[in-house]
């Protein structure tokens, strides 16, 4: 019995120094990806920050100047926002006023962190070169014409999605009218029934 037991603490005793041999391989490799990364990753959220910051800076402004009808479309190309972000920014009763739209709109980026950012600064870019410059301190380049590209071919399917919409609504329009017609009918013929009967029975009623 010892002697099973003994066998067993020196299996189990090897597998023990296996894994950790192995996590300490694990270490080593996380360890040295964290090295060459974090200070690229923490560069990037530092600059991704400062930048919202600048943002922040201006924001008065920018909503006064910012359309978000306009924005909206692109950004919701790039997936930063939704459809349903976009009806709560332009339709929300919360936000009667435009400037509070597009206070909204940018809180909403915001939340969206680095990509939100970076398709906020493109929409700048596209919409309103001088407010871009200003915060970036760079002039808009010729990416615009490949924007415009891009936004032009969403629209297009955006246009296509309401058309098939629409012609599914009407589908179901005429759907529903043919059934309270059928139903209009049927009634009709309820009707007579119940005027043949009340006829029959007065019939009854008299010769008996």
């Amino acid at each position: 019995m010892a002697l099973c037991n003994k066998h067993v603490f020196s299996k189990w005793s090897k597998h023990a120094l296996s894994c950790s041999f192995i996590l300490f391989f694990l270490k080593g490799i996380i360890l040295s990806f964290q090295t060459r990364l974090f200070p690229e990753l923490k560069s990037c959220l530092e600059r991704c920050e400062e930048l919202w910051e600048r943002v922040e800076g201006v924001r008065h402004k920018l909503t006064r100047i910012l359309n978000p009808a306009k924005l909206t479309p692109y950004l919701r190309q790039c997936k930063v926002i939704d459809e349903q972000d976009e009806d709560e920014v332009l339709n929300s009763t919360q936000y009667p006023l435009r400037i509070s739209k597009a206070g909204r709109l940018l809180d909403i980026l915001r939340g969206q962190g680095q990509r939100g950012l970076q398709a906020f600064m493109e929409s700048l870019e596209f919409y309103h070169p001088e407010q871009y410059t200003q915060l970036t301190g760079q002039q808009p380049t010729h990416r615009c014409s490949l924007i415009l590209e891009g936004l032009t071919q969403f629209l297009l399917l955006e246009v296509r999605k309401l058309r098939e919409q629409l012609r599914n609504s009407r589908l179901c329009e005429r759907r529903l009218s043919q059934r309270c017609r059928m139903a209009e009918e049927e009634r009709s013929r309820a009707e007579r029934k119940a005027q043949d009967l009340r006829h029959d029975k007065l019939q009854l009623e008299r010769f008996g």
